[in-house]
């Protein structure tokens, strides 16, 4: 029995073991035991790697998922629900065991997907009632890279079992993610080969592939008019071709052009599809054929662009949608019975659109009335908030990233059409070898036969791909050749510089991920030197630089590789979108954009990199790297609003006018942006913490310690009991208590007076203190934000050492809260300031009890959980800003201010001269009862990105 054999039956072992409640240890013991005494060549496999493999399978966890539900919703038949247990469900069976036996899918991952699908059709009508007229619209929201196109092939199947006759996915605006989507749902759904060169090849007789391979029964059978070849989009010839679509239910996997949506939109209404198909009522309805439309990257190309209101904001009765939009919308019109499915992972673009608008001609727009999903995130994806840490309290990072600066000679910060690079900078140089070094320790843990990529992003412009991917090649082959002629124990010699890469970062950044991301990153054994420069020879007679983009011929197909593919990919818009790069573990990226949306799905690094995270490097510019973790807050904030309105039973629309307000949405393009406009900032129920400072500013620090101790002393003696009177039931009885420092109902004015003296970093757009001052002012003179609890954080020392201890305020305090750990990058400090419960610092003994009873709804209430962003004591983030809601929404007039003092040694700070202590503050704002939203004015210094981006 060979090991991928013996590899699924332990996984499915030591499910069975788990499931009788065992810890995952045990069950691994057990796995193994009975992998070496019952299992023929069992006896030979690694107990190690066995281990390893199964906690990769084993220990994966789903969160719930999050869904906002239309008005009529509610009231609404679940037919599914009532119709599932007696379906056949041919297609979703057959598809769950290729997932199982091919794929190796964690069985809590197609639980999830099972789960979410059926709230998916539950949520739209039955296709059977051909009489009915329906139009149910949706969107599911993902992450960048985590496996959208897993859950609409889920759905597509599971959809077909249902009884919809028609499924049409737009799948992107590029042939290469078309061909991406067409290669995967060939293998997960269709089951047969539709490339007719691979069919010529094979003498035109048909082939099974993926679950085609499991089972193909007559009734399984499905038909389309797309193939997975360069060309095999939908067309006019490929129309005449059609004689109708009844009997077998029909799959067709188009591009979103203008041109191939006009040719299957005028098929739809000529082409002879059935005797009857046309209901003459005013225009043309298909009304005998069901119909669901997937829309993946729905915030592409999809979202119309074009004015839809006049001067006055009154909705146009005739405007004209633009081209692509136009399209999508006339052809899904023509169905009586129909659905649109929207996949994105970055949404703005699609709450945005009008609930309203629509016309005669083309039908309302595409908002998703009828619910808004959003996707579980396994535990082993690696997305913004794992990168960067936000997950964490104690400021830790995978440190995954390598700064790289724009170099002229190379690819400048703005890059004109025609720039031609004279030579790689010493950055990308290195990249290479990082790339190389991870490929070799991929070889060494047994991954020598999966797909291995790199990705060279510096530019949009095509010419210029095709530069950087000759300038790539000389430099591959000059590698081989130093290689093969230098002495290795040169010190100048190519070999011993990747020596030295490999000491100096990998041995120190693996063992660092297995330290503090064990769970994450595993193990990451590292193999000896000598081993590694032997896999790089092997790893380099496979490597192939390719220029991916609209106009090469270079394609990645990975699928005609089954023994593996090393790539280098240079790109840009193609690689931008939905396109995936398989074992993607080194990035190059210097490509700016205006737009935060579209920096955030060129982050193709995201994603599942089971057994090589550690490997895994980002080289980019600081100025980008601040941006993207500017991007993974809001992007967490933003779904943290989606939790809150899903407790509260919210409306999509709704979700849509919440974001409006939403000031992050804005803020990546706020320092892009060189036409001035204006913004708003709605601090209502959200915490405001710094976590940007000015590290190169001693002045900075200095100013702002001031300001801080004269706020102290102002303010007078601290309430010392403050903690007994508040939380006697914790406290009346304990040996200790916490030393923090207190004062209760300081006035409005005092805190504004603060904010004036106290100065946050110039690039925090949301913890601005002339802002947050603003903001306070304008809620007072609405009776709001009147009374403030203010607490001087006293972290207490479990081993006090003398002249350890410092004042602020003529206050002792014994040592500042560690944070910021890492090296000085930029102004960004760490992920977060507060520690959890600080947020409810001044709670009483009743607030304390009903927010450990909302923790525990929000972690129990089965369906109701997205990803879960916790701290270090196990609490979530995520539900904060329900727990914020339901408790401070009766307090309108009062808000809590912390003040953190920051310990230096390993931080940070830790180059910050003996008299300097750092301090963070932290506000924590209630619910308003009235909106007092704060207008600025942003600026732009990329006028030519913004150009870019419009165009894309």
């Amino acid at each position: 029995m060979d090991r991928d054999a013996i590899a699924r039956i332990a996984v499915e072992y030591c499910w069975s073991m788990k499931e009788k409640e065992n810890a995952f240890e045990e069950a691994a013991a057990k796995t193994v035991e009975f992998v070496k005494n019952s299992l023929p060549g069992g006896a030979e496999i690694d107990k190690e790697w066995l281990i390893e493999h199964l906690r990769l399978s084993i220990t994966q966890e789903v969160t719930d998922y999050l869904m906002l539900q239309g008005e009529d919703q509610r009231i609404k038949e679940k037919w599914w629900s009532e119709q599932k247990n007696n379906n056949f469900l041919g297609h979703w069976s057959r598809w769950v065991r290729y997932l199982g036996k091919v794929k190796k899918w964690s069985p809590a991952v197609i639980d999830s997907i099972d789960k979410t699908t059926d709230k998916i059709l539950d949520a739209v009508d039955d296709p059977k009632r051909s009489t009915l007229l329906s139009d149910r619209r949706g969107l599911v929201l993902g992450y960048v890279q985590s496996g959208k196109t897993a859950h609409y092939t889920g759905l597509i199947n599971k959809a077909l079992d249902a009884g919809f006759q028609l499924i049409i996915v737009l799948a992107g605006m590029h042939d290469s993610l078309r061909i991406q989507t067409q290669t995967r749902l060939d293998e997960e759904v269709l089951g047969f080969e539709t490339s007719i060169d691979v069919l010529i090849k094979n003498g035109m007789v048909g082939k099974r592939i993926g679950v085609g391979e499991l089972s193909y029964p007559p009734e399984l059978k499905l038909r389309t008019y797309t193939t997975r070849d360069p060309k095999g989009d939908f067309n006019k010839a490929r129309a005449n071709k059609i004689e109708d679509l009844e009997g077998r239910p029909s799959v067709f996997i188009v591009k979103k052009n203008a041109t191939v949506l006009k040719n299957l939109n005028q098929f739809f209404r000529t082409g002879n599809l059935t005797k009857d198909h046309l209901l003459k009522q005013g225009k043309a309805i298909i009304a005998n054929i069901s119909m669901l439309m997937i829309d993946d990257e729905a915030d592409q190309a999809s979202v119309n662009t074009k004015a839809i209101s006049d001067e006055n904001g009154n909705i146009l009765p005739d405007y004209e949608p633009s081209r692509v939009n136009a399209e999508i919308r006339r052809i899904y019109n023509l169905f009586s019975n129909k659905a649109y499915v929207g996949y994105t992972a970055t949404p703005y673009a699609n709450i945005f659109i009008h609930d309203e608008a629509g016309t005669e001609e083309y039908g309302s727009e595409l908002f998703p009335k009828d619910f808004i999903l959003c996707l579980s995130k396994p535990s082993n994806y690696i997305g913004p908030a794992e990168f960067f840490g936000l997950n964490r309290d104690d400021g830790e990072s995978m440190c995954l990233t390598r700064e790289v600066q724009y170099d002229p000679l190379f690819v400048p910060a703005k890059a004109k059409k025609g720039h031609v690079p004279e030579k790689l900078p010493d950055t990308l140089v290195e990249a290479i070898g990082a790339f190389l070094i991870a490929s070799s320790i991929r070889f060494f843990r047994d991954q020598r036969n999966d797909h291995m990529s790199m990705l060279i992003h510096a530019a949009r412009y095509t010419d210029i791909h095709f530069e950087i991917k000759d300038l790539v090649a000389g430099k591959i082959n000059d590698i081989k050749n130093r290689l093969r002629y230098e002495d290795p124990k040169e010190p100048s010699s190519f070999a011993a510089k990747l020596k030295l890469l490999w000491e100096e970062d990998f041995a120190e950044t693996s063992l660092h991920m297995r330290l503090s991301f064990f769970d994450l990153a595993g193990e990451c054994e590292m193999p000896e030197w000598p081993d590694v420069l032997e896999g790089i020879e092997h790893v380099l007679q496979k490597l192939e630089v390719l220029a991916v983009n609209g106009i090469s011929d270079d394609e990645l197909k990975y699928k005609d590789y089954p023994e593996g593919r090393i790539v280098i990919a240079v790109g840009g818009d193609k690689l931008s979108r939905g396109l995936t790069l398989e074992g993607l573990s080194t990035s190059y990226f210097l490509r700016a954009s205006s737009f935060y949306d579209t920096l955030m799905q060129m982050g193709r690094w995201f994603g599942y990199r089971p057994g090589y995270l550690d490997v895994c490097r980002l080289y980019t510019t600081l100025t980008l790297d601040e941006w993207f973790g500017h991007i993974a807050v809001a992007t967490e904030e933003l779904r943290s609003e989606l939790f809150d309105m899903d407790q509260r039973g919210a409306l999509p629309k709704e979700y849509g006018l919440k974001v409006r307000t939403h000031s992050e949405l804005y803020i990546a393009a706020k320092n892009k942006m060189q036409a001035a406009y204006q913004m708003q900032d709605d601090y209502s129920n959200i915490v405001s913490e710094t976590t940007k400072f000015e590290l190169d500013d001693d002045d900075f620090f200095r100013d702002n310690q001031s300001a801080v101790d004269h706020f102290i002393r102002q303010l007078g003696a601290p309430d010392k009991n403050y903690l007994l009177k508040k939380r006697p039931r914790k406290y009346a009885q304990a040996a200790s208590m916490p030393k923090h420092y207190f004062w209760e109902h300081v006035d409005g004015f005092s805190i504004c007076s603060f904010l004036s003296e106290y100065k946050t970093a110039r690039n925090a757009p949301r913890a601005n203190s002339s802002r947050l001052k603003e903001y306070i002012s304008k809620q007072m003179a609405k009776g709001g934000l009147t009374d403030w609890t203010v607490c001087l954080i006293n972290a207490e020392d479990s081993e006090p050492q003398a002249g350890k201890s410092f004042e602020i305020g003529g206050l002792p305090i014994e040592r500042g809260v560690k944070r910021a750990k890492g090296e000085k990058r930029g102004t960004k400090a760490f992920g977060r300031l507060l520690s959890q419960d600080h947020e409810y610092i001044d709670f009483d003994d009743g607030q304390m009890t009903r927010v450990a009873e909302l923790r525990a709804k929000a972690s129990s209430a089965k369906g109701k959980r997205s990803k879960i962003i916790k701290d270090s004591i196990g609490a979530d983030w995520e539900a904060a800003t329900y727990i914020r809601r339901e408790l401070r929404g009766s307090q309108p007039d009062h808000g809590l201010m912390l003040l953190y003092s920051i310990e230096k040694a390993d931080s940070v700070f830790s180059s910050l001269p003996d008299d300097i202590v750092p301090i963070g503050i932290g506000l924590v704002f209630p619910p308003s009862h009235e909106s007092t939203p704060v207008s600025y004015m942003a600026n732009n210094v990329f006028r030519s990105l913004e150009e870019e981006d419009s165009m894309e």
